[in-house]
């Protein structure tokens, strides 16, 4: 079965990859890159014997190359907000974590062939998916506008961009978007968007960052990834647009998994973890309960 192309995590905008990305990804189906011990206290939620590959630890299959989301630090130890959810997730479940680094073309078989029991890695809910594995739903991936911080106050969304300059990547949702907002601006009687179009992602950001254009669209995780290596430099403005829901993937003959994993995540949201995770990346326009 070929996965690569249409069963690729960011088909919705069509990105490069985040920012640093690429240097930080380390390619291949590395197992075992960074076991975590559950946190101490009781499970909340019982897995079922024989549900796990392994007896007391769940493997989850991850592309650990796209920040804020899952990425390696200077130590190589597996970071970022999936990366903390599924931690969480195990912890409540009582179990340690195992985080297999899996390249994201092959990592639906890479699960069917139990190398892993479930996928974490920012895997895009779609109908074709629906019918080869089973979903538990965490969040959104989205795109949304970035700004200098020093603008965030005239600039409040796509509405204040008529007759400004905004940039983003050649062949993206982001573009189709300003692409409407400027046609919106000319039926109102105003300036249209000056659209500039970049090849590369990073490429329209330092346009942004050398004040070149007033705006800069990109993906919600990408710009939340800038914020955090840059705070205070930038701003998100308006709400977050082309939205597709993300999900935790389990086999289809694994349903007590799917079921505990549920359950995992309503006890992790209940706690206050989730939002906790969500606000420390800046990824709470992602929260899959707005």
């Amino acid at each position: 079965m070929a996965w690569s192309l249409s069963f690729s995590r960011r088909s919705v905008s069509v990105l490069a990859g985040t920012t640093a990305a690429a240097a930080l990804a380390l390619a291949g189906c590395a197992s075992g890159s960074g076991d975590t011990d559950a946190a101490a206290k009781p499970a909340s939620v019982k897995v079922p014997s024989g549900a796990l590959v392994k007896s007391g630890q769940i493997t989850y299959c991850s592309d650990i190359s796209a920040p804020p989301l899952t990425y390696y630090d200077a130590a190589q130890k597996p970071v970022g907000a999936e990366i903390e959810l599924g931690d969480a997730l195990a912890a409540e479940l009582g179990v340690r974590t195992n985080w297999a680094n899996t390249s994201f073309n092959g990592i639906i078989p890479a699960l069917q062939a139990k190398q892993c029991d479930a996928i974490v890695s920012q895997l895009y809910i779609k109908p074709e998916r629906e019918k080869v594995v089973d979903f538990v739903p965490y969040m959104y991936a989205s795109n949304t506008l970035v700004v200098a911080e020093k603008n965030a106050k005239t600039i409040k969304g796509a509405d204040d961009l008529c007759g400004k300059k905004a940039a983003g990547q050649t062949g993206t949702t982001v573009v189709e978007y300003l692409t409407d907002q400027s046609k919106k601006c000319a039926a109102a009687g105003k300036p249209k968007i000056d659209i500039r179009q970049f090849t590369k992602d990073s490429d329209a950001l330092q346009q942004l960052r050398l004040g070149l254009v007033d705006a800069y669209g990109t993906t919600l995780e990408t710009a939340a990834y800038v914020l955090k290596q840059q705070p205070g430099t930038f701003g998100l403005v308006g709400e977050p647009f082309n939205r597709i829901k993300v999900g935790t993937a389990t086999r289809k003959d694994d349903a007590s998994l799917h079921d505990a994993l549920t359950k995992a995540l309503a006890a992790v949201r209940k706690s206050g973890t989730y939002d906790a995770i969500l606000k420390k990346w800046n990824l709470t326009g992602d929260d899959i309960a707005n």
